[in-house]
């Protein structure tokens, strides 16, 4: 597993957060559980841009890194569940660890969701009824619905 110190200076490195005490908080208990091989290939180049609910925009400028430049984008709301957060989390990082964003050739629609659903569960934040709910929950008072197909497990 990777070391306390060195996801603490992972934590820090991320500018968007600096100022969201339960994001630092559900980042580090996320990436405490990672072995290191995946903790070194999902923080390579990786910069989360996480914006408070209610704030429309924030523009950030990054180096050039060498390899893939990867972003995670987060709304940050002040009431999210720590729980549902550290889902969130481990889902992005989920996508981040595949690599890609795109579905390939001969792949269903929700191969890539599939795929972070189980990452998180490897990490341990399995997706959970109480944590789609909320999601669900959530989503509906901006009059948005996961499609009926859409892999919660």
């Amino acid at each position: 597993m990777v070391s306390k110190k060195e996801v603490d200076k992972f934590v820090k490195s991320q500018e968007s957060i600096h100022l969201y005490s339960k994001m630092q908080k559900a980042l580090t208990d996320v990436l405490l559980k990672f072995p290191n091989k995946d903790f070194y290939k999902v923080t390579k180049n990786l910069q989360i841009i996480s914006v408070q609910e209610g704030i429309i925009g924030q523009g950030m400028v990054f180096p050039n890194p060498k390899g893939k430049f990867k972003i995670i984008s987060i709304v940050y709301i002040p009431k999210i569940p720590l729980n549902v957060l550290r889902f969130i989390i481990a889902h992005e990082l989920g996508h981040i660890h595949q690599g890609r964003h795109k579905i390939v050739k001969g792949e269903d629609n929700w191969a890539l969701e599939r795929y972070a659903n189980k990452m998180t569960k490897e990490w341990g934040f399995p997706p959970t009824k109480n944590i789609w709910d909320w999601i669900t929950k959530y989503m509906k008072m901006f009059n948005l619905n996961f499609p009926k197909d859409f892999p919660k497990n």
